[in-house]
């Protein structure tokens, strides 16, 4: 088992009827807002209406298939919602799509259900399953709601078109029924001439583990004794294991799964025999006699029949522990697999030789249409895993062969390690994490091209920006997931976790419903609305591709990088916008280009375009503005107000120019104008985090003058500024003075970026020059070298004296005008001994993230200043989900030091690297000046493999310092909820400033 977006399609402006029972005094002076926002947009408690909000809901579906929008409601007074109601649609020509086909629920931002007592995290027992938070999740199952004064409630508005709909528009009123009036929100459906197929015919696979009669292993009988089982019917609804109302509770758990598209579902089939007196120990001796298989039916047809056609057997491991020590893998296995087990052998064989009858008796066989799966161990990593999986899964398919039995074997591979040569023949299907299959794609491409299935698995693991369902990250992730599993060819898809509420949150990987005790169902949410939207629109480009493969291909990649996954849109309403082409693309109509993205994720192709990074010089800032460090920014970095009317000008010439930031829950409004025109007010406030978002776009600028757009901090809090995207005018040129490489030989964790101008290289001991040869992206235009002219392309040999060593290169583009410096800084001389690093000396370090215990001991802050780099400082593991950043780290010294150069050393560093710091010190530990603002670190390795990397960072020349903080801005944290620095180093290095060219 296993943390981006902008644009809306609003609505406002209702037909306002007779008020309900407030008095005419309180009527009159309450005023109500409601309007409309597009299905992927967040709505807050502290919304307000927007400008130019939209008056109707319209939507455009395929049949079979589910849309939505939000109606969103505001109240100067309290008032009551007490239903919310549907006309039938209709269209032109008389055809009705009924009410009963249209649903609303009211979004809510806590969920009061708690962790129910359980084996497995006992700590956790009473944790609110959805604490109150800023965004909605949970979707209420009530008919009415309260709302407060002054806060504005979501409903979520849904429109199912049954497959049998003509195609055409059709059109209604959703009502709203309050205590403060009423209001009638009209509604337009248009329906093309395209079909969702039924998920017993679909071409994914969608697996949630599901949660029934146990967890995962608990309550497992072997010889009489085990553990209790955890069943969510007697813990979260009240009824009792196996009785008519638990089979009821479970109907209506595949009834949710079907309607959302899930049609596979995980059995403990160990559990359902054990309660029927056959355990699974049984087995080992041989086939019992008289097997009573009835629960396991009951279980199997109640998701059958709601069209669920794919199973899963528990895993084998929680049964394999149980065999004798010496049937259990050992170093000799990484050799060779014994060839036989007797008594895992005779298990094996008798269980599934058994169960394989029983389903044939059934016809439950892929010949019928049923699909069953074998899980053997989840996520292997290590040796011994993954030798364990793989005798086993030879074991299977020898009894498949022998039996004719149907046993797909499957598992989660979170690294690769399955595609090993003696692992990869019993594989029937591929399961990588998505990092995984994003690093290994070629060699799951080649085992799919063999016939076998591929699938892709997300856990808590694939953290943002990775495509995923946390509430921490923006909803429209959940469905763009599956918008990029179909257009790397993806057949399935596994999330560990459908209704696992024992975890507790999780940021909403260890489940994606609420318990709904009162009506005995779960309350859906609008991550799992999201995922089955996701589902559909990877059916319809399904479709489009077997047609039109190249139109399949734009659509998907306007909306995701095929290249990078973790790069995509996040503007709501251009999703919309794709969704709608992309069905009538499906239905086969004449759909014209595919539109132009409003936002465009981050190396999207967007022909007559150029960007210009916060950093550019010809950017003029007003105010007190600073860098930060960011790791999905455009060039890894952004500028920072944090300061009321601050502003940034940039004079250019083009038809159009966007502005891109990142967006926050500390970020607040600015105000952009073009040329002085009035300006637009733009309130960057997310919850979530959105990297990389274009949130202002202006159009048809008159050709042949040149245009300013100034983009000003209204109210002093954070703007994260990191780019202008310029549109040219037919005919217009764009000169680039950029660089497009730079080798320099002997440099220790190098890696050039043609957008980023300034590198600081560590240079090993014992070097003493080294080779450079920048090449132009513009090869006629010049280059010079610390005022030295070098042909394009040619090396230039540099002496590294010790010390710090500047290099300037100062490129022009063939016009003469356009310009750019880049900054190499050579630093040699930085070596970790205790006479050299003056953090050595160090009196007393402290770290805010510091782990308690024995974690404070063996990952304590005094490892990053040991001089050994096998130990390190480890901050506690989801410290800063509680703690949000600024962190600190503080050295003291006994005695006065000098120092100018900063060292950080980590293995994997974009998985857990600090990323942005500022350095401060104090003469007495109280009183603190900041010496440098937004140090910047960038890591470079992105695989957990041991190997150290390290980064300098240029100070200022700082004398007799005593104390001294960093002052933590931000890390690379996500991946494993912790940052980690291996070794800290602080020098006082000569710097020799330019030095000449050889």
């Amino acid at each position: 088992m296993r943390t981006r977006a902008h644009a809306v399609i609003v609505i406002v402006g209702l037909l306002l009827l007779p008020l309900g029972p407030l008095g005419a005094a309180q009527a009159k002076s309450t005023v109500v807002d409601v309007w409309v926002e597009n299905s992927l947009r967040t709505i807050y408690q502290a919304s307000t209406l927007p400008q130019n909000a939209a008056t109707e809901i319209g939507l455009v579906s395929g049949r079979n298939e589910y849309e939505s929008a939000q109606i969103a409601l505001r109240s100067t007074e309290s008032l009551t919602i007490n239903k919310v109601a549907f006309t039938d649609l209709v269209s032109s020509t008389g055809h009705r799509i009924t009410a009963k086909n249209l649903r609303a629920h009211f979004e809510e931002y806590a969920d009061s259900a708690t962790v129910q007592p359980n084996g497995f995290f006992p700590d956790r027992v009473g944790m609110q399953l959805y604490p109150k938070s800023a965004l909605p999740d949970p979707l209420s199952n009530d008919m009415a709601v309260r709302v407060a004064a002054g806060t504005t409630q979501p409903i979520f508005v849904t429109s199912y078109v049954p497959t049998s709909t003509p195609p055409g528009t059709y059109a209604g009123t959703v009502t709203v029924n309050t205590t403060g009036g009423t209001r009638t929100v009209p509604i337009r459906v248009a329906v093309a001439n395209a079909t969702i197929p039924p998920i017993d015919d679909a071409n994914f696979v969608q697996y949630h583990w599901t949660m029934t009669n146990g967890f995962t292993w608990d309550g497992l009988q072997w010889k009489g004794e085990g553990s209790k089982a955890y069943d969510v019917g007697k813990y979260y609804y009240g009824v009792k294991t196996y009785s008519d109302e638990w089979f009821k509770l479970m109907d209506n758990f595949a009834k949710e799964l079907a309607d959302y598209r899930t049609n596979m579902v995980w059995i403990r089939t160990d559990l359902l025999l054990q309660a029927a007196g056959t355990q699974l120990s049984d087995f080992t001796t041989g086939i019992p006699d008289n097997i009573d298989w009835s629960l396991f039916d009951r279980y199997v047809e109640t998701f059958r029949r709601h069209g669920i056609t794919n199973f899963a057997n528990q895993h084998l491991i929680h049964t394999l522990n149980k065999m004798p020590d010496d049937e259990k893998p050992n170093d000799s296995w990484n050799t060779a697999l014994p060839d036989h087990l007797p008594v895992t052998d005779a298990y094996l064989t008798n269980y599934l030789t058994a169960l394989n009858r029983h389903l044939k008796k059934k016809g439950w066989t892929e010949q019928k249409g049923v699909r069953w799966y074998q899980h053997i161990l989840d996520e292997p990593i290590s040796n011994d895993q993954r030798n364990w999986w793989t005798y086993v899964a030879r074991k299977i398919k020898q009894i498949d062969a022998d039996t004719g039995a149907e046993f797909r074997t499957m598992d989660a591979d979170p690294n690769g390690i399955l595609l090993g040569d003696q692992t990869r023949p019993y594989v029937d299907t591929w399961v990588p994490m998505t990092p995984a299959f994003q690093a290994n794609k070629a060699a799951y491409k080649a085992q799919q091209a063999t016939g076998q299935d591929l699938w892709a698995y997300t856990c808590e693991v694939n953290t943002p920006p990775w495509l995923n369902r946390f509430w921490s990250q923006p909803t429209l992730t959940g469905r763009l997931l599956f918008w990029n599993l179909e257009r790397q060819g993806i057949q399935g898809h596994l999330h560990w976790a459908w209704n696992a509420w024992y975890v507790g949150p999780w940021n909403g990987d260890s489940y994606i419903v609420y318990p709904d005790r009162a009506h005995l169902t779960v309350k859906s949410s609008l991550r799992y609305e999201a995922l089955r939207d996701g589902l559909e629109d990877y059916e319809l480009l399904h479709q489009v591709e077997q047609s039109n493969p190249d139109l399949a291909h734009k659509i998907a990649d306007s909306a995701v990088s095929v290249q990078d996954p973790r790069k995509y849109t996040l503007d709501p309403s251009y999703i919309k916008t794709l969704h709608d082409y992309l069905v009538r693309a499906a239905a086969g109509e004449n759909v014209g280009d595919v539109p132009e993205s409003t936002s465009p994720y981050d190396g999207q192709d967007t022909p007559r375009t150029y960007l210009v990074d916060d950093t550019d010089t010809n950017i003029t800032y007003t105010g007190d503005w600073f860098t930060r460090k960011r790791q999905y920014a455009y060039a890894g970095g952004v500028s920072m107000s944090t300061t009321a009317n601050d502003a940034m000008t940039y004079r250019f010439q083009g038809s159009g120019i966007d502005v891109i930031v990142e967006k926050g829950n500390t970020s607040g409004k600015v105000a952009i104008s073009v040329d002085g025109g009035p300006a637009q007010v733009v309130d960057l406030y997310e919850a979530p985090e959105y990297d990389y978002v274009t949130v202002y776009g202006a159009r048809n600028l008159a050709p042949g003058v040149a245009h300013t757009i100034r983009v000003e901090n209204l109210n002093g809090k954070e703007l994260r500024f990191d780019g202008l995207r310029v549109h040219m005018h037919p005919g217009q040129r764009h000169y680039d003075a950029s660089l497009a490489s730079l080798d320099v030989t002997g440099a220790k964790d190098y890696l050039f970026d043609p957008r980023l101008t300034t590198y600081r290289l560590l240079i090993p001991e014992g070097t003493d020059t080294v080779s450079v040869t920048p090449t132009l992206t513009d090869s006629a235009g010049s280059l010079t070298i610390n005022g030295t002219s070098m042909a394009n392309g040619a090396t230039a040999t540099v002496h590294v004296p010790d010390g710090k060593s500047t290099l300037h290169l100062r490129t022009t583009a063939s016009d003469g005008a356009t310009s750019s410096l880049y900054t190499v800084e050579l630093v040699k001389g930085a070596l970790n001994t205790p006479d050299a690093n003056v953090a050595r000396s160090y009196s007393a370090i402290t770290a805010s993230a510091t782990r308690s215990g024995d974690g404070g001991v063996t990952y304590g802050p005094q490892k990053m200043v040991d001089g050994d780099d096998g130990t390190m400082f480890a901050a506690q593991q989801g410290y800063t989900d509680t703690h949000p950043f600024p962190h600190e780290i503080a050295l003291t010294w006994s005695e006065p030091q000098n120092l100018n150069t900063i060292v950080m050393q980590t293995p994997s560093g974009v998985l857990q690297g600090i990323t942005d710091a500022d350095v401060q010190t104090s003469p007495d530990g109280i009183t603190w000046t900041t010496v440098a603002r937004g140090v910047q670190f960038r890591w470079t390795r992105d695989k957990d493999d041991g190997v150290m990397e390290s980064i300098a960072a240029d100070l200022p020349n700082l004398s007799n310092v005593t104390h001294l903080r960093l002052h933590i801005n931000d890390a690379n944290y996500k991946t494993w909820s912790m940052y980690a620095v291996y070794e800290l180093q602080f020098y006082n290095l000569t710097d020799h400033g330019e030095v000449a060219i050889g």
